[in-house]
């Protein structure tokens, strides 16, 4: 008896997706000659669609908004992944701080990325960088002006190169791919890797209607003003209105938030620790009396108009004794209401150790206190958060 046949597989002769060679397989789905051109293709595919992402993320549009407010794209030039992961963390923290729009749409001045050196200074231009800015409320940001106290980036306007330059009148989309290639695709792809930058609903809404808003149009300026900091709820809105449909129905929205104390409190700590750490011990002074009076004093804690703008210029290039007056008076404070804010021992026996210029760089309040050190509570060791956290409570708009 013969022994069965088995009918050969048969043989196809696809192209290869990636080299184009055609190659022999039996496979009814192979793309690749082999495992390397396949590795090779998805890699690739991986990179256009992480720079997609990019070219259309709300970080990469600011990123082009603020070199078209330079008119440079220079103020990029040679960042690296960590300069690029650094200013996208200030900018996440910008958009959580304004509550993702909701509180310009609910009647609060939004808080605003505020220049160290000036964006467009008489004799520099000020970097878009972490260590050049100061999220910082709307109203101290406007009224600062071009001023220029000391410290944080600018390129020199007798170094700007013409082919970075941008013009006042361009396209958003297409600064954006200017960007990109300035930055360099490599760094951008492994940002949007390493930060999860992904296209969203409100960026698809925010694109559509950077392309359909005119500027020259007054109708349109009010929305222009309102895109940037709207929440994606309101940019549908803006797009129903644009194409003559009805709006949407409202809701009413509770949202823990922060106020103009907090964000500068915030700012202080981000910016005493990665670039001024002169700033540090007269922020310990604060982290000391929380920790060393009752939850009413902390939670009471603000500074008033005079006091936001000492805390506002300080970040911005002013010596750190520019709020001794304030730190006093919040000693002061606590230190007259003992019934109500209830300061420990350490507190009183240090209140009489004002801040003063003299303090070195590196000389920390706290690492003076071993003598305190049982009245003090465990959150006023250095090393733990300094920013005024409040509970979250519904916004009062």
């Amino acid at each position: 008896m013969k022994p069965a046949t088995t009918k050969a597989a048969v043989k196809r002769q696809p192209t290869c997706q990636l080299c184009k060679k055609r190659f022999r397989t039996s496979s009814k789905t192979a793309k690749f000659c082999n495992a390397s051109c396949r590795t090779s293709f998805n890699n690739k595919a991986r990179h256009v669609r992480q720079i997609s992402n990019a070219s259309t993320s709300p970080f990469f549009y600011e990123l082009a908004r603020q070199a078209i407010r330079a008119r440079t794209i220079q103020i990029y030039h040679h960042f690296d992944q960590q300069q690029l992961e650094t200013l996208y963390d200030v900018y996440a923290s910008y958009q959580r701080m304004n509550g993702y729009g909701l509180r310009k749409e609910h009647g609060e001045a939004p808080f605003e990325l505020s220049h160290i050196a000036p964006v467009r200074g008489e004799a520099s231009i000020g970097l878009f960088r972490a260590d050049n800015l100061v999220i910082a409320p709307m109203a101290l940001n406007r009224s600062h002006g071009a001023r220029h106290y000391s410290g944080g980036a600018s390129i020199s306007r007798i170094d700007l190169l013409a082919r970075f330059a941008v013009s006042k009148d361009a396209k958003v989309s297409e600064v954006v791919h200017r960007v990109i290639k300035t930055i360099g695709e490599d760094v951008v792809q492994a940002v949007v890797q390493s930060r999860k930058i992904k296209p969203s609903q409100r960026q698809a809404l925010y694109s559509w209607l950077v392309e359909h808003l005119d500027p020259a149009n007054p109708d349109h300026t009010e929305h222009l003003n309102a895109i940037e900091t709207a929440s994606a709820r309101i940019l549908a809105g803006i797009k129903r209105q644009l194409e003559g449909k009805e709006p949407m129905g409202d809701f009413r929205v509770r949202l823990g938030y922060d106020d103009d104390t907090s964000v500068l409190m915030k700012e202080w700590e981000r910016i005493g620790k990665a670039y001024r750490p002169e700033l540090l011990p007269a922020l310990e002074r604060i982290q000391f009396l929380f920790a060393n009076t009752n939850s009413r004093f902390s939670y009471n804690f603000a500074f008033d108009a005079i006091d936001l703008r000492l805390v506002f210029d300080m970040l911005h290039g002013q010596p750190a004794h520019t709020v001794t007056s304030i730190i006093d008076a919040q000693y002061a404070k606590a230190l007259a209401s003992p019934t109500i804010y209830q300061p420990t021992e350490a507190l009183v026996s240090v209140a009489e150790k004002p801040l003063r210029v003299s303090m070195s760089v590196t000389e920390s309040f706290l690492e003076g206190l071993d003598d305190c050190t049982p009245y003090i509570a465990p959150d006023a060791l250095y090393g733990g958060s300094v920013s005024v956290d409040r509970e979250l409570i519904p916004a009062p708009f």
